[in-house]
Parts: structure tokens; C-alpha cells; sequence
């Protein structure tokens, strides 16, 4: 494990600037003292670990293995409620079975000749066939102008962010995601992460939602 300090120190080592000084003692001092803290606290866990009676290893494997297969019947039933891709409802009924049916649903409002609208076309696409947990729609605002006058949709694109079938949040343009056009998918997945929408570490991570 002295490694890791090993490397640290090689790190903190910086050459000597042309007036022939260099780090202070103190910041070398802090950044080991971090360094030494960390590695620890990996140690501790490692001993912790190597520590453990074999029947607390089974049980940790054993409820974890009912997490596993709970999403998985969880995830089955969220394909069967549409859950897995982006589609965009047909009409009002259309869009308040989607509310109706699925705890968590991110619904886009969007104009087809609107570019930054086809930019979250695309990544939402993607997150959809992540993230089962969520239900992601679209609503063109052309075909269906009820829907945006009822929501007060005034600005496109807009995503609502629609939880146990209450709108909590609306994400209104780009400014969430930075105010410019080229931020990545990961970015959309931090920013909804954020609003509890998805699980950016995945649908199967251990503190996935309780239920559905």
C-alpha cells in the first residue's frame, strides 16, 4: 500500500522555478498527510472485508442477488408500461395514460423544425434504452397545441419532469445543461440524475428506487 503514497510524493515533487525556489515543506506535508489519510481508510476496508465470516460474505452475495432479480422483474414490468425507448404520444389520452401508468416520466414538448429540439431528440433516444426506470416521451406542440397551453409551455425545447403523476420541474431550454448546443448525453443523465428522474450509476446500481 506505500505505493500509494510513493506516487503521491512523485507527484507533489515540482522542479525548482528559474529564482531557485520550490514547494513549501507545508503544502508537501499536507498533501502527503491526505495521502496517507486515504490510504487508511483502504486499508481499514480491506481488513474489514478479509475480516468477515464467511456467512456475512453470503448474506451481503444473497441480498444482492435479490436486488438484482427484483430489478429485474421491476424492468419487465417497466417494458411492458412502454419504458425503454423515447416515442412520441399521439394525442391528450395518449399522454396522460403515459403519466397515468409509470412513476417517473420526462416528457419533451418540441417543435419538429426546431434544431435544439432534434438535439434532445437524440440524446434522449439514448437514455431511454438505459434507463428502464423512466419513461421519456416527446410532445410535438404543432400536432397536439392543447398540451402546451395547459402546461404553460412557452419555450422549446422543454422537458417536464412528471413524478406519481404530479409536474414537479421543467427543464426550460439549454440552460441547465450549460447554454450551448454540443454538451453531452452524460450531461442530460447528471442534470435529471440531479432532479431524481434516473439513476446515473445505472438501473441495476444498489440504490435504485424501492418501487415503482
Amino acid at each position: 500500500s506505500n505505493s500509494f503514497c510513493t506516487l503521491l510524493e512523485s507527484l507533489v515533487r515540482r522542479p525548482v522555478t528559474m529564482d531557485g525556489e520550490g514547494p513549501t515543506n507545508v503544502v508537501e506535508a499536507q498533501l502527503l498527510a491526505v495521502a496517507e489519510q486515504m490510504e487508511r481508510a483502504v486499508d481499514d476496508e480491506l481488513a474489514r472485508i478479509d475480516n468477515m465470516e464467511d456467512e456475512d460474505l453470503e448474506a451481503v452475495r444473497a441480498k444482492r442477488r435479490k436486488q438484482v432479480a427484483d430489478m429485474a422483474k421491476r424492468r419487465d414490468q417497466w417494458l411492458q408500461r412502454g419504458h425503454g425507448s423515447y416515442h412520441e404520444v399521439t394525442d391528450a389520452k395518449h399522454f396522460f395514460q403515459c403519466v397515468k401508468q409509470s412513476e417517473r416520466v420526462v416528457v419533451h414538448f418540441k417543435r419538429s423544425a426546431t434544431e435544439r429540439c432534434a438535439i434532445v431528440d437524440g440524446h434522449l433516444q439514448k437514455i431511454a434504452r438505459e434507463h428502464f426506470e423512466t419513461r421519456f416521451c416527446s410532445v410535438d406542440v404543432e400536432k397536439i397545441p392543447a398540451l402546451p397551453q395547459e402546461f404553460n409551455v412557452m419555450m422549446l425545447p422543454t422537458l417536464m419532469l412528471v413524478e406519481g403523476g404530479n409536474t414537479f420541474h421543467s427543464i426550460i431550454g439549454f440552460d441547465e445543461f450549460g447554454n450551448h448546443d454540443d454538451f453531452s448525453t452524460d450531461d442530460m443523465v447528471k442534470v435529471l440524475s440531479h432532479h431524481g428522474m434516473v439513476n446515473e450509476r445505472g438501473m441495476f446500481a444498489a440504490d435504485q428506487y424501492e418501487s415503482d
